[in-house]
């Protein structure tokens, strides 16, 4: 038989792999894509927080120092008032100069502004005179004004002053530099690490931390998307972050607007400096789910290679039987399902051996499982044989040669097909052995290697018994068939035989040879129609469990002498004779 070549994808291998890893592999992808999506949704979102807050501190720092000289102004007039000292204005710039950041400070009463100079208060003191106020407050204080004329940066910014009531007495102007201003961000790492810039409320740069953002004066100015998108939230938000288009985006951005000051921090940062985590996370997982994957292969090679190599052999075996060759068992490496198959199949070798050993050995006229009983012996199964006593039995149908030369071969063979089909069920019966058809002759043996040959007598002298009873049943079928009646003689004999497997070991037969199956035949030969004759040998075993009707001595051809026969009648049961 041709066998196909499967494809590798149909195999049982290939099949477990598919079954096996395709759910994996399903299990793992969606859960790390869920997973990706999630944890990457989450890292913008924490940027977004992390960096309105990280601006918000920026912005604090920065109104904080902005609004010191302001703070100190306040402090200045409360401290006139509750002490009743006299503070002129030009006391006030004397004090605001002491600061840290403060570049210049000028003073202008109603009728005038004295222009502020740096680091020169005996110039600003020109004009300010030394009068003094008592009850002076502050009215307004300007938005700062950035300022780069002055050869460096700066931001100035105006103090109105007004009296007890409400009439204007002056105004301070304050000059800062603006470095002092982000002395406490620029420490901050975000500040030095990140892309940071802070514009006013026109989008015009005042300060940035990064080289590409240089020569540039306005926010959008060269219609960056980020950049026009950022300047659109900040009309209308006091906080927020922006993203580029794409996902995950490209670049984000996070605004924060000063309360005190009309300034926004801006701060910048690239998408995947904020999905790093999430990228390594990423790259691991797709490592870990390839090695994952590699030692779910590794393993069901290794496991599954093992089944499919005895599935093979199996299969590979199962062919040899189907042409006779049965060869060695398989050997089973596991106690699995897959181990009790290999078991099962070794087993059913063994019947399939055994069967063909009874086939071959006792034909299909034996019972099965007397010939398995008969297998257990020993020497049942060697060439040759043993020499021992057995019983033989010899049925011959009287008259049926000349009756045979009346009838077609048709009916003849089916005469004969139905008579043996009644009387080998009878022999089975009995666990007897037939040795062979010789035309409408049987020849059977009774094997006392079950048994003792007392009781191997009394089956053969049954079994003789019920062959004649059965012969009643048979004419009858004959009859209705419209077929003449047959008659039987049956002769029965024990003695010395060799018993064995006789033959070559590719056809051997188990069977008997000796002197005394000839005794048997003859002794056939003498029985009459419905008769049963035995020999001495068999009548000394049987005495009391048989009725004999008559007594003979005949010449048998082949033996000296005169050998005396019996007919049984009556059969009883082992120890129920009267």
């Amino acid at each position: 038989m041709e066998i196909k070549k499967i494809k590798k994808h149909r195999t049982l291998q290939g099949k477990l792999i598919i079954l096996l890893l395709l759910p994996v592999f399903l299990i793992i992808f969606s859960g790390g894509a869920l997973s990706f999506l999630y944890t990457r949704t989450a890292l913008i979102n924490q940027w977004n927080e992390s960096a309105v807050l990280k601006l918000q501190r920026a912005a604090h720092y920065i109104e904080m120092r902005l609004l010191k000289p302001v703070e100190l102004i306040e402090t200045l007039f409360q401290v006139s008032r509750e002490k009743q000292i006299p503070l002129s204005l030009d006391e006030v710039a004397a004090y605001l100069e002491t600061i840290e950041g403060v570049l210049a400070v000028g003073v202008r009463k109603d009728t005038g502004l004295q222009a502020p100079a740096a680091h020169n208060h005996g110039a600003m003191m020109a004009f300010g005179g030394m009068t003094q106020f008592r009850h002076t407050r502050i009215l307004d204080v300007s938005q700062p004004v950035y300022d780069t004329d002055a050869g460096h940066n700066a931001v100035i910014m105006s103090v109105t002053l007004v009296d007890s009531a409400g009439s204007g007495n002056g105004r301070i102007e304050i000059k800062m530099s603006f470095n002092y201003l982000l002395k406490d961000i620029i420490q901050l790492g975000w500040w030095q690490s990140d892309m940071a810039c802070i514009v006013d409320k026109a989008g015009k740069y005042m300060a940035h931390t990064n080289m590409t953002m240089k020569g540039r004066h306005y926010l959008g100015g060269e219609n960056d998307p980020l950049e026009q998108a950022i300047l659109q939230e900040m009309k209308t938000a006091v906080s927020g972050t922006v993203q580029s288009p794409g996902y995950p985006p490209a670049m984000v951005a996070g605004f924060y607007k000063l309360e005190q000051v009309p300034w926004t921090i801006i701060l910048f940062a690239k998408g995947k400096n904020i999905l790093k985590p999430i990228t390594n996370y990423r790259n691991a997982f797709v490592f870990g789910s390839g090695v994952l994957i590699f030692l779910i292969l590794l393993l069901i090679r290794q496991h599954v290679g093992k089944i499919v190599h005895q599935i093979k052999t199996l299969s590979k075996n199962a062919r040899k039987i189907a042409r006779g060759e049965y060869g060695e068992p398989v050997k089973a490496n596991s106690k699995d399902e897959i181990g009790q198959l290999v078991e099962i199949y070794n087993d059913m070798v063994t019947g399939l051996k055994e069967r063909d050993f009874i086939r071959d050995s006792f034909g299909r006229y034996v019972d099965p499982e007397f010939a398995k009983l008969l297998l257990q012996h020993p020497d049942a199964g060697n060439l040759g044989g043993q020499r021992r006593e057995v019983v033989l039995m010899m049925s011959d149908i009287r008259g049926f040669t000349p009756l045979s030369e009346t009838l077609s071969p048709e009916i003849i063979i089916r005469i004969l097909n139905q008579y043996f089909s009644h009387m080998i069920k009878i022999i089975q019966d009995h666990d007897g052995i037939i040795v062979d058809f010789f035309g409408d002759s049987i020849l059977v043996f009774f094997d006392p290697v079950t048994g003792t040959i007392e009781d191997k007598v009394f089956c053969a002298v049954q079994c003789a018994s019920r062959m004649q009873s059965e012969m009643a049943a048979f004419n009858e079928k004959m009859r209705l068939q419209q077929m003449p009646g047959l008659d039987m003689g049956i002769g029965i004999n024990a003695g010395q035989v060799v018993v064995g497997n006789i033959g070559s070991e590719t056809r051997s037969k188990y069977g008997v040879v000796g002197s005394a199956v000839n005794i048997t035949s003859r002794i056939q030969a003498k029985a009459q129609k419905k008769e049963i004759l035995i020999s001495e040998s068999v009548y000394a075993y049987v005495r009391d469990q048989v009725d004999i009707t008559k007594k003979f001595t005949a010449k048998l051809k082949g033996v000296e002498g005169l050998t005396t026969l019996r007919a049984i009648d009556t059969i009883y049961a082992l120890g129920k004779k009267p």
